[in-house]
């Protein structure tokens, strides 16, 4: 195992015993047995192995043309697979680096699946990626009181709302 994935695991271990806020270098390294200088060479400090994991972070894609649903359910099931290191990167002042993961995420797969369809939607794109990203780290921060179907279910409404007025609009000339 590569040494940056040794800190991420114990990171990840880490939060589970206490907040991020309370985590320092020295005993993220105590818990990977390295050093700080090991550390330091790999990472700037702790918040750079939030980034990391969230880089290194897998999550699949939507399989049908224009199917916004299968897209949010990968996150929410990367949320509900990694729940206690995304909660307390959600209560953390790393919060911003979730926020954006889950940004960068919703832009890429949505920019992709309006382009396969031929929609060329920029404003779909960030308004729905912002959306979704706002709403599901509310969601993590509510400790996922609204059910998950629940949830795909409205911003799926909002999605298909959207795609349909937008492309309304361009027949109307209206961009």
């Amino acid at each position: 195992m590569k040494i940056e994935a040794v800190y991420q695991e114990a990171l990840k271990k880490l939060i589970k015993e206490k907040p991020l806020d309370e985590i320092n270098v020295v005993m993220l390294c105590d818990k990977c047995n390295s050093n700080r200088q090991t550390f330091y060479y790999h990472f700037r400090d702790i918040s750079d192995v939030v980034e990391s994991i969230f880089l290194k972070a897998k999550v699949g894609y939507a399989k049908k043309l224009l199917d916004y649903e299968p897209i949010l359910k990968e996150m929410i099931n990367y949320i509900n697979a990694n729940y206690n290191f995304v909660s307390a990167i959600n209560k953390s002042y790393s919060q911003e680096k979730l926020y954006s993961f889950m940004f960068s995420y919703f832009y890429s797969r949505i920019g992709m699946l309006l382009k396969n369809h031929g929609v060329d939607g920029i404003e779909i794109t960030r308004y729905m990626s912002t959306l979704s990203s706002h709403e599901l780290v509310y969601w993590v921060g509510t400790k996922r009181k609204e059910k998950a179907p629940a949830l795909i279910s409205r911003l799926n409404t909002i999605f298909i709302y959207f795609v349909n007025q937008y492309q309304s609009d361009l027949r109307r000339n209206r961009f």
